[in-house]
Order: structure tokens, then sequence, then C-alpha cells
């Protein structure tokens, strides 16, 4: 049986299942709480996390036709195990508002959960909030040898009325679970590990997202992925190009691996609440989601919002096999390709220049990967009102090597520049090819660690 801490499931359509009447004990040493993340911010301590609250209330939570879309969390539980109940409702609440609390901080825009609550119980209080909010369901198939397969639990539900198609369902399992997405004939997000890395997780798998590769190495899923991980990460997609883009809701970002044709924005789910900006989070971005993945509308072809210019010349990478030179990192299927000469500096610029605040401290991300060896720089050059510029800035030479890697350079704006201009800068006298893929234009945040900039990594 593999670890549970690997027991990662993707959002799967999956056949009735017959559930077996054989009765296991209960383990002795069974503990549903999990370990809650903690990178690349700390979360604050229970008595800290912001109450999430009721969405909507309703005096039958298996009843929900006419009500707004919404999660419903359910308490899940069978006799081997006991209802436990009462003794865990404020944790799952807690651990629901920590989910909420991870999607708001993930990025500067202010977006939420939309909740299912019922009736009956005081909301203005933490027990009442948490009695209205966690939903108990006795899991009759669940007495199987072994785990219980969200099928089983979907299947429970459904019988129970737990049904519309208005609610998305977040199951806490107090008996031997999986920790998976499932959508049958309700879409079910199960753990038996109780912790809102693993919940928003599985959670984040209900809208057809797939794993996103994050290291960019070929065949290769980082154990951080960017869709939150129970490990230490708690972040939703930082770089907004796999899946998330609250500040461009129509951008939509291809969410599995070519030639899979899935594209979607997560932001828009309406399980969450509208995003506004603007709030401080993790991650921020100034580019259009056009200009981060390098996503043009045919193989070879020039994208729209870059300019070559010096010694070289530009094509975009078409879809492939993976490799260490894939087209399809970043964003699922195609980077650009420099064909650096070596008669003079070669530049690939983002064209449109993004506005920016003097004084104000910004960082440049960009992966970069070559198949053979070569040297390059990040650049930030700065303007003024009237398109004058004041001043660059270049980061060290960096090595390229044949894994996708992440490089950046952080200035602060200075004096007089409303504008800036993002380079990758080739010195001349070298002849190679580079690819190029994720860019992102961070503004800093003086309430975070450090420079207030997006971790590198």
């Amino acid at each position: 049986m593999p670890s549970k801490l690997n027991r990662f499931g993707t959002a799967m359509v999956v056949a009735g299942v017959v559930a077996l009447a054989t009765v296991t004990p209960a383990r002795a040493d069974f503990n549903p709480i999990g370990t809650e993340p903690a990178a690349p911010y700390a979360q604050p301590a229970d008595a800290n996390v912001p109450r999430r609250g009721c969405t909507t209330t309703l005096p039958d939570p298996a009843n929900a036709a006419g009500s707004v879309p919404a999660v419903q969390v359910i308490y899940a539980w069978h006799e081997g195990n006991g209802n436990n109940y009462e003794a865990y409702a404020e944790r799952i609440a807690k651990i629901v508002d920590r989910m909420d609390w991870l999607l708001d901080e993930s990025t500067d825009h202010d977006q939420h959960i939309k909740l299912s609550c019922r009736t009956g119980h005081d909301t203005g209080t933490y027990p009442g909030y948490a009695r209205a909010l966690v939903v108990p369901e006795k899991i009759e198939a669940a007495d199987v040898p072994g785990e219980t397969g969200p099928g089983i639990v979907a299947d429970d539900l459904e019988a129970a009325g737990y049904d519309n198609a208005g609610r998305t369902y977040v199951v806490f399992e107090d008996f031997d679970g999986t920790a998976t997405a499932h959508c049958g004939g309700v879409c079910v997000a199960t753990s038996d590990e109780w912790d809102s890395g693993t919940m928003m997780h599985e959670l984040i798998h209900l809208y057809d997202v797939d794993h996103a590769k994050v290291s960019e190495v070929a065949d290769t899923l980082s154990i951080n992925d960017v869709m939150t991980s129970q490990y230490n990460d708690w972040q939703v997609d930082q770089e907004f190009n796999t899946y998330y883009d609250p500040s461009e809701l129509p951008a939509l970002f291809h969410t599995s691996s070519h030639p899979d044709p899935r594209r979607l924005n997560l932001a828009a789910w309406s399980r969450f609440t509208v995003p506004t900006c603007c709030d401080v989070g993790y991650s921020n971005d100034l580019l259009t989601a056009q200009e981060r993945t390098i996503e043009s509308q045919a193989p070879y072809g020039n994208p729209s919002g870059f300019t070559v210019s010096g010694g070289g010349w530009t094509q975009v990478t078409p879809p492939g096999p993976d490799g260490a030179t894939s087209a399809r990192y970043y964003d699922g299927r195609r980077s650009l390709t420099m064909n650096v000469q070596s008669y003079a500096d070669g530049f690939v610029s983002v064209t449109r220049r993004p506005a920016v605040t003097a004084g104000q401290r910004y960082r440049f991300f960009a992966r970069l990967t070559t198949p053979t060896s070569g040297n390059v720089k990040l650049r930030l050059s700065w303007y003024t009102f009237s398109n004058t510029l004041i001043s660059t800035g270049d980061s060290s030479p960096y090595a390229l090597s044949s894994s996708w890697q992440e490089y950046s350079v952080s200035a602060v704006a200075p004096g007089g520049a409303a504008t800036v201009q993002l380079s990758v800068v080739s010195p001349s006298g070298q002849n190679f090819a580079y690819l190029l893929d994720s860019l992102q234009l961070n503004r800093c945040d003086n309430g975070r660690t450090g420079d207030g900039c997006r971790l590198d990594g």
C-alpha cells in the first residue's frame, strides 16, 4: 500500500463500486490530524486564522436547490471507528478556514471559498459556526477491509441526498480512506489525513486541474508542486501560468500534458468568490498571460508581445515529446527559442513596458534552458513617462544548463521611473540556442520577508 503522504489523486470519473459487507475493526492508532504546510510563509496560529464564515445557509444541506454554488463540508464516519463529530467539528472548521486563508494569501487579490452552512446553530460563536459548517454523515458502506475508496463515499453521499450540481463536497474521513478527488454522480475531495494543504490540493483537482510541473524537469513532478502540498508549500500557482490567474480572468491555461486540450482558469471557478485587487499576498504579477506563457497562435510563428534585436533570431518551439528541452514547459505547449549569433549582444524583450512606481522594488523572473551551453543576463530597463531611458540593471551572468531553471533579477525603480522593460540579454561572442518560458514581474511587498519579493525556485 503506498504511503499516504504520496497518495494525491487526480480528478477522474469512476464507475460505481460494489460495497463489501465485511466489518473491519478500527485501527487503534488511527489519527486523522495531519501536518499543516509551513512554507513559503508560516501560517498563523489557530487563534489568529481568519474565520471564513458562511456564504449561504440552508435548513437542509442535502437540499441545495436554487442555492448559490458552494463547497459543502462533510465529516464522514462509520461504525467501525465511531462518530466523533463533537470532538472534531471545530478542528475541521479551522482546517477549512486555513484552506480559505491560503487561497487568499497566495496572491495580492482578495478571493475566498464559498461555503454552505445549515441553520439551527449560532454562527456568532465559533462552536456554532463550526457545527453549521461541518455536517456529519455516516458512510454505511465504509466498513470494508483496507482503504475505503472515494467512489464508495460519493455513492453514499448521493444516496443520502447530497447530489446537487451546485455543490462540491469536501469530505473529512474518520476512517481508513484516501486523499483523492473523484467525480462520478457527485464531485468529492476526500482525505483521512486532515490538513489544509491536502484538502486544498484535492479540492483544486475537482476543477479539472491536473498535477502541474514546477521543476520543469522531464517526466518529473516536484513534491512541492504548485497545487499546494501537505509537505510544506501552501501557495496556489505562484507564477499565474499553470492554472490560476486572478488578475486576468479570461486567461486560460492548459492544465494537463500535450495533447490534452483542457484549458481553464481556477480563479474563475464558481465555488470561489470573484477576485478583487489588491491586498498583500505571496505572489503577484504585472505581465499578461500571453507575456508569461509565450503561447503563440501557431507553431514556429512569432508570438505576440515579444521583440528581438541584436545578435540573434527567435522562433516558437513546436509541441513535442517530453525532454530536457521540451516545448511543453511551463504553460504546457510552447516556449520561445532564441538562436544566439556571435556578432552582437542579443535581446529578447517583452515589448510592452508595464507601469511601475519609483521607489518600489520589483523582481523579474524567467525560466531558461539550453541543449548545449551559453550565458545570459536578465535586465530591467527603466523609462520615464516620456519614454526616455533612465538606467538599466543587469543580473550577474547565468550559465544555462540542459534542465529548466528559474533565474531572476531585482531592483528598486529609480526616481522618475514610470515603466520598465524586461529583457534577456545574450552577450556577444556566443553561438548557441536557448529556450525561454514562464516570465513574471513581481511587485515586491514590504510586508514580506527579505526584500519582499516572491521567493526564488
